[in-house]
């Protein structure tokens, strides 16, 4: 039986255009009506995430944002569960200013960004503009990401070449995401799980690329949706045959709970 449902948003629950279905919502609010609780497990930030957990109405919920790094509590604030060393992080921003590589940093005062440009505008898909800060990146302390742009293949393996062993990093179009390797979105659903007391098998989760891997190799009911990465659907138990801008979610959630006529 599933008591926690979680939930990936951008590419999953999201439609391309920002937007959340009626279908979708209809579906989520037949989960509550049922007892289970859901919670978002996503790469945004807690400011990133809180309208759309408004609009879902699930303040009353715990949540995991930057793809495990912190837990976000309504009511209590947010506790950070990891953070990048601060020697590490001087010394890629270090190796980034050499090579003229665009960068921007995440910590719990926000995405900051140096100057505009093709990450500027790739980060802006997902995060408010108004949300990103002008700063000086290289007095940052106790940062969760790094997103980074680079251009190839072959620009993505010399990016990887010096990535320190305590880090490693997922790729979104041209973005490389670096974070500590103890941190993924697993790990911050097992902070759920002791919150909620739940186990594995007792929970639903759904997702599209290869920073959701872990948390669909690792839970009894995991869903790709239909335009998930290659990487995600061999992760999943089930993979759905909606994509995000077809209420995919809405897809799972009849499977879980609707008995079959």
């Amino acid at each position: 039986m599933v008591k926690l449902l979680i939930l990936d948003l951008d590419k999953t629950l999201l439609r391309d255009d920002g937007t959340i279905s009626k279908e979708d919502k209809n579906a989520i609010q037949l989960c509550k009506e049922k007892g289970i609780k859901i919670s978002i497990i996503s790469g945004r930030n807690e400011e990133s995430m809180t309208d759309i957990v408004r609009e879902l109405d699930l303040f009353e919920n715990v949540h995991i944002g930057v793809n495990g790094a912190i837990l976000i509590d309504y009511k209590k604030g947010i506790k950070e569960l990891a953070t990048i060393d601060n020697d590490i992080y001087a010394f890629l921003v270090n190796q980034f200013n050499k090579e003229n590589r665009a960068f921007m940093p995440l910590n719990k005062d926000g995405y900051f960004y140096d100057k505009k440009g093709p990450l500027y505008d790739d980060v802006t898909t997902w995060i408010k503009e108004e949300s990103l800060k002008k700063g000086n990146l290289y007095n940052l302390k106790n940062c969760y990401r790094i997103s980074v742009r680079f251009e190839d293949k072959k620009d993505l393996e010399h990016l990887k070449s010096y990535l320190p062993d305590l880090m490693y990093g997922t790729v979104d179009r041209n973005v490389y995401d670096i974070r500590p390797t103890k941190v993924n979105k697993f790990m911050g659903l097992m902070e759920l799980m002791k919150y909620y007391d739940v186990t594995k098998d007792e929970i639903a989760t759904i997702g599209d690329q290869g920073s959701d891997i872990e948390l669909l190799k690792n839970t009894k009911y995991s869903f790709a949706v239909k335009n998930a990465s290659k990487d995600a659907k061999e992760a999943a138990k089930f993979i759905l045959n909606r994509t995000n801008n077809e209420n995919a979610v809405s897809e799972m959630i009849n499977m879980l709970i609707k008995p079959p006529t």
